[in-house]
């Protein structure tokens, strides 16, 4: 089981373990509740291994609806602190990132990577799709194309990649970049969806729900706030998991 190890002297959040489970990421967020009311913390550096897998099995299983959305919530919930706290949040990723601490990572103000770092977007492998907010981070942050291109054909980003896409920084705070971000519907605009919608249905014949989760999500968040695309976002996951169509065996 992940667990987290805060240094106060150091400044920083020691990611150790792959397996991260609705117990540890409940201890993660008092953790990060705890640091933000901490006025002694200006700044915290998110270091570690970024090679993370979520348990699902401890909440996909239950038809217990208020538990799902519970999941769901507490994982948004991690996300929005990050962004949110008084405290600037820097990652700095190294080698395969991929799962919970790959959202955490990208969550952060601040995102550092070192040559060897790849990440692996391929939830749509499993029939889902990312669990923190990141599909609504990364439109923000690198756009609605490489977005839909990372996910749905790529399913990665390499470091050199991340480069060029400039979702490795140190200057401009990601939240404000969030924030500050509006898209509209151009013709560019509706002739990317027409592709990869087209593309998508060529390719899986309308049999991979979780490609139309993910293209639904950013089409119709395209019009909306952050904080209502997340909302989106959480809606398209919950009907995933409770229809099951995804694979027990994600790595996600």
């Amino acid at each position: 089981m992940a667990i987290f190890d805060f240094s106060e002297k150091d400044a920083s959040i020691k990611i150790i373990g792959e397996d991260f489970g609705i117990n540890a990421l409940n201890i993660f967020l008092d953790l990060l509740i705890k640091i933000d009311s901490n006025n002694n913390s200006k700044s915290i550096k998110i270091i570690g291994d970024f090679n993370s897998k979520l348990l699902l099995e401890t909440f996909i299983y239950n038809k217990d609806t208020k538990k799902i959305d519970e999941a769901l919530n507490l994982f948004q919930s991690i996300s929005k602190i990050i962004e949110e706290s008084k405290v600037l949040f820097t990652s700095e990723m190294n080698g395969l990132v991929q799962g919970p601490a790959m959202e955490i990572a990208l969550s952060c103000n601040f995102i550092k990577a070192k040559k060897d770092t790849l990440l692996k977007l391929d939830h749509t492998n499993y029939g889902i799709m990312p669990f923190f907010g990141t599909t609504q981070r990364l439109t923000r942050l690198i756009g609605y194309q490489n977005t839909l291109k990372a996910f749905l054909i790529d399913k990665k980003i390499t470091y050199n990649q991340g480069l060029k896409l400039n979702l490795y920084n140190h200057v401009v705070d990601n939240y404000t970049k969030i924030n500050e971000k509006i898209f509209f519907w151009d013709q560019a605009f509706t002739n990317t969806f027409i592709f990869y919608n087209s593309k998508i249905h060529s390719i899986y014949k309308n049999q991979k729900p979780e490609y139309s989760a993910i293209l639904s999500t950013i089409f119709e968040s395209s019009v909306c706030n952050y904080d209502a695309g997340l909302s989106i976002e959480k809606r398209w996951l919950k009907w995933l998991i409770t229809n099951e169509l995804f694979s027990s065996t994600t790595s996600t």
